[in-house]
């Protein structure tokens, strides 16, 4: 597996993607029309917020550290991050989807790592603000409820599950930056 950036041309990928998972999850399906939308929003970098993994383990015999160029497998899963402040916290909250096929298999384990990872060198730009104001600093993911990988993951990520309504089939799972 490996993971890489969006690129302009990936919108029917990440919504063939969304739709299939929506389908097993018992969530909302999004069109390419709601993904344009979503990913071009005035402010979003989607090159530097939507990462992609890719299932090429089979194509790249030597792993991650001699990763061929050019040589790159069917894309398995994405997660969108974006930051949001309310009225007491900023929140990086991480959205996405992997195939129903592929789950289970460490693919969307590496997307919340990353998008983690990304959350924590993006939250520097908010940390003295935030110390300032007396917010704190949340990494935030919506995984579905139905899929029973979703609890251990988050928990794996030191996240846990919050009260919060959020959108139906999903659950909010939070962990301070």
């Amino acid at each position: 597996m490996r993971i890489r950036n969006y690129r302009q041309g990936d919108i029917p990928t990440l919504a063939h993607i969304q739709q299939l998972a929506a389908q097993v999850d018992g969530t909302e399906e999004m069109s390419e029309t709601d993904f344009e939308e979503w990913l071009t929003q005035p402010g979003f970098d989607a090159e530097f917020n939507v990462f992609l993994v890719t299932d090429d383990d089979e194509l790249n015999e030597w792993g991650q550290g001699g990763t061929l160029e050019g040589i790159e497998g069917e894309v398995i899963g994405y997660t969108v991050l974006q930051m949001r402040k309310s009225q007491h916290a900023y929140h990086f909250l991480c959205e996405g989807a992997v195939l129903p096929e592929h789950r289970h298999r460490g693919a969307g384990q590496a997307l919340l790592i990353c998008a983690i990872n990304h959350a924590r060198i993006w939250s520097a730009e908010y940390e003295y603000e935030a110390q300032e104001e007396g917010y704190p600093i949340y990494f935030e993911a919506l995984l579905p409820l139905r899929d029973p990988g979703s609890a251990y993951v988050a928990e794996t990520c030191e996240m846990k599950p919050t009260d919060e309504p959020t959108l139906e089939g999903m659950q909010l799972y939070r962990a301070e930056l």
